[in-house]
């Protein structure tokens, strides 16, 4: 009898914790911005604590290639570059996924979505020639270095956006002027933003080598590609709204 008892009073308070849990997440709902784009869930701290090792040489004189896609890839924009579908944001792929990262990581979303366009052209199953995988075509070394455990998750979307985007995260704060979390349309083409993009491309330590844009043709390219998709994202994203 005894037995029964506890058992019953286990199975009432877990039945109240559930229901506080259930009311709890439903005020916090109800406290959501109807936006309509995804609130920030909590994130690891030890996973998202920026790196204190120091950076391999490997990834910090990588000097990435175009990515490469298999027959058929459907990348975005075509290359007919159809006006109705460059410029509604409703079809631009994994938004929601690269909006959640921005915003919790404090990026702003118009670079992510700018280096996503120039990496990947939004194919997740990217893959340059120097090894660089996915979306924002990470180095599964740069992924590790960066805090990612299982390297083989660089191929998911939502894991590649995160660790690109904390990639960024970091080169701003190497090189970028300000919050990386609100760039004015006008300070992407200062030096030192410059400087922040390349970086991406051919590495921070190239970057500090040369004290700029490195010489690279394809670096270079990149640079000005990057920066135009930006104000591209800028204006489309703001008239969205």
């Amino acid at each position: 009898m005894k037995n029964l008892i506890l058992t019953m009073v286990c199975l009432t308070a877990l039945s109240a914790s559930s229901s506080a849990q259930s009311l709890e997440q439903l005020f916090s709902a109800a406290k959501a911005p109807e936006t309509g784009l995804p609130v920030p869930v909590a994130v690891n701290a030890e996973e998202e604590a920026m790196p204190t090792e120091p950076m391999p040489d490997e990834v910090a004189f990588f000097v990435n290639t175009p990515a490469e896609h298999e027959p058929g890839a459907e990348l975005f924009p075509p290359d007919s570059r159809d006006p109705k579908l460059y410029s509604d944001k409703s079809k631009i792929p994994y938004l929601m996924t690269a909006t959640a990262q921005a915003n919790a990581q404090g990026v702003d979303l118009d670079l992510v979505l700018a280096i996503i366009q120039q990496e990947s052209s939004f194919n997740p199953k990217a893959k340059s020639s120097a090894g660089a995988c996915g979306l924002m075509q990470l180095l599964p070394s740069t992924a590790k270095w960066l805090g990612l455990k299982d390297t083989a998750q660089i191929w998911t979307p939502e894991v590649n956006i995160k660790y690109g985007t904390k990639y960024i995260k970091y080169l701003w704060g190497e090189f970028g002027q300000g919050s990386p979390a609100d760039i004015a349309k006008e300070a992407i083409d200062l030096e030192t933003s410059r400087m922040a993009v390349a970086a991406y491309n051919a590495g921070p330590g190239n970057v500090k080598k040369y004290n700029g844009v490195p010489p690279f043709k394809e670096t270079r390219h990149y640079v000005a590609v990057v920066t135009a998709n930006f104000r591209h994202y800028t204006d489309l994203l703001a008239a969205a709204q």
